[in-house]
């Protein structure tokens, strides 16, 4: 299963007031540049939480219950980049035009 995602600033803003993580480097442009980075940061858990929705619809129930997901975060999203996440089972990626984002396993518990 594949999906793509279009990140914007707004989906950033909004994902930090649900979790309550204000660090600077998901709203200042600026300060995220002066870094090296090329814009403010997704959140890493905003990112894995689509691989998570996508888990869901695949295997309904039994992901909520029984499923289990174990990412390394490999690169930055940024605000205008394209997100394509791959859930598959026992496999999971999600990619940027400049490469992986993450990389991991997603599956069912055995």
């Amino acid at each position: 299963m594949k999906r793509k995602y279009p990140i914007t600033q707004e989906m950033i803003d909004r994902y930090g007031v649900i979790n309550g993580d204000n660090d600077i480097i998901h709203y200042d442009h600026d300060y995220a540049v002066k870094r090296g980075f090329r814009g403010t940061l997704a959140h890493g858990l905003m990112v894995s939480g689509y691989a998570v929705d996508m888990a869901c619809e695949k295997w309904g129930k039994d992901f909520f219950y029984n499923g289990e997901i174990d990412v390394r975060f490999r690169g930055p999203v940024i605000p205008n980049d394209v997100v394509e996440i791959s859930v598959d089972p026992g496999e999971l990626r999600a990619v940027t035009a400049d490469g992986d984002a993450l990389v991991g396993k997603i599956g069912l518990r055995k």
